[in-house]
């Protein structure tokens, strides 16, 4: 079994490394997306968006034009595929809160309703060659194939083999021809790589760093192969013998991808309207609009939760980041000028420290830790450090001035969970001790200026994830501002 494993050129900010086949690039441009024969254009895939918060996809036939479609809403997740087998693929949705599975087969605004288990990844593919797809879901990082769908809700049992065990960290799933022997594969996405799952699979089909992938016979060789969609700058690529490198301009954050053969549309709506960046969020907004914030910050070493779409305290802090490495006001709210600074986005001068290439660098000034591994910044971290304030010291029996040591030190002490101190009841979480008295700490008030007694706070959950990547005699080194040049 041979897949087509081919290089998918996407921008290098999306954090695209490399697949193991090269193959032909070409420049991607809304034209050569366009195919000459409109025969032929109906038996090949294009691509398409689904628009959550006003129910409407738009899906692009290889011509370039533009057919709205309005079904589903905000929390379905976006599904094409050929449910009756006519050779048409048309629109579906995943209802994950609710369990249900509604796809249309025509012009009708519901066609079937079905009832698949909840709170799962769903895939579409002909996982048996009957030229039908079908509705696949994973559950708790197992894969439960179905074959059974297409002419109604009584259709849908159909072989359900032993679950196929998932890659950890798979996020979701795409299906497709990738071998060309008219019998679709899954692959599951994990950390941005794409691998066709199931017994005797394991092929890697490339890596795409943060993009949404999607799949399909762009060129109508029989073979399917990659796509993405950088959810920030709402740009496609495609990948295949003819149709390669580049991008596309097409929708907006907050839209979801699709691909398929849709057949003859009218191919006369507006597209969509474009956009790239995010509108002005704040915590407790829920949606697409915040998954694709969320993997920008991702992509810039300022976040490190689970992509969910949902803006709670993780996306607040990682915001706050942002803010402070640009230096503007530090709000935890996305503003509405925010994503016009991402271009703009670099961090501030940092030591060269050769001889120590994983360490931990702590500015003062601007209220950030730098996690450095194999020489490079991996993580960026939110703190609070001293708050140069007085305080009763039951310890000392004296007031004190709250500050934090400035100089080069080594993490030689470490605890797990939260440690008490018995005299004065504070707690920390975490501890990772720097000197006798001050510790890099998780704690559950990290305000976005100086505030504590003394030691370097960080989220307590930031504390969780950094937990397996310090180590004791890892540097340390806490300044102030470190200066422009070689100072």
């Amino acid at each position: 079994m041979a897949f087509a494993v081919r290089r998918l050129p996407v921008r290098t900010s999306i954090l695209v490394v490399t697949l193991l086949l090269a193959g032909t690039l070409l420049p991607l441009t809304p034209a050569a997306l366009a195919f000459s024969s409109a025969e032929q254009s109906g038996a090949l895939y294009s691509i398409g968006l689904f628009d959550p918060a006003h129910s409407r996809w738009y899906l692009r036939d290889p011509e370039g034009g533009t057919t709205a479609v309005t079904f589903g809403g905000e929390g379905d997740v976006p599904l094409v595929g050929d449910w009756d087998g006519d050779g048409a693929d048309t629109p579906g949705v995943y209802r994950p809160d609710e369990g249900r599975l509604v796809v249309r087969n025509g012009s009708e605004p519901i066609s079937y309703v079905y009832a698949v288990p909840a709170g799962g990844l769903p895939v579409v593919a002909d996982t048996d060659g009957d030229g039908r797809d079908t509705v696949s879901i994973a559950r708790f990082g197992r894969l439960y194939v179905r074959d059974g769908l297409g002419s109604g809700p009584a259709s849908l049992d159909g072989p359900d083999p032993l679950p196929i065990n998932l890659p950890a960290d798979t996020d979701h799933l795409v299906g497709g021809d990738f071998d060309g022997d008219g019998i679709d594969e899954i692959a599951a996405v994990h950390g941005g790589v794409v691998e066709v799952v199931g017994p005797g699979r394991g092929a890697v089909l490339g890596e795409v760093g943060l993009g949404l992938v999607v799949a399909g016979d762009w060129d109508g060789d029989g073979v399917a192969t990659l796509g993405a969609y950088d959810t920030w700058q709402s740009e496609f690529t495609l990948f295949g013998d003819g149709v390669g490198g580049g991008s596309l301009e097409y929708g907006a954050a907050g839209m979801l991808p699709v691909a398929g053969r849709f057949g003859g549309l009218p191919g006369d709506d507006d597209a969509p309207p474009y956009r790239s960046g995010v509108p002005a969020l704040e915590q407790g907004d829920k949606g697409a609009a915040v998954l694709a914030l969320q993997r920008e910050l991702t992509r810039l070493r300022l976040y490190r939760g689970p992509l969910d779409g949902e803006f709670g305290d993780a996306t607040a802090y990682a915001v706050v980041t942002f803010h402070k490495v640009m230096g503007v006001e530090r709000t935890f709210a996305w503003e509405e000028g925010d994503s016009a600074l991402v271009a703009d986005f670099a961090l501030p001068p940092l030591p060269d420290r050769p001889d120590e290439p994983s360490r931990l660098e702590a500015d003062l000034g601007r209220q950030l830790l730098f996690l450095f591994e194999d020489g490079e910044v991996a993580e960026v971290v939110h703190i609070s450090s001293g708050g140069t304030y007085r305080y009763w010291s039951a310890r000392q029996g004296a007031w004190v001035w709250s500050g934090t040591p400035r100089g080069d030190y080594t993490l030689f002490r470490h605890a797990l969970g939260w440690q008490c101190d018995p005299v004065t009841g504070w707690c920390i979480y975490n501890p990772w001790s720097f000197t006798p008295y001050y510790a890099l700490h998780g704690y559950r008030s990290v305000p976005e200026y100086p505030a504590s007694h003394g030691c370097v706070r960080i989220p307590t959950w930031e504390s969780d994830i950094l937990e397996s990547r310090l180590l004791i005699g890892m540097p340390i080194h806490l300044w102030d501002e470190y200066p422009t040049g070689d100072g």
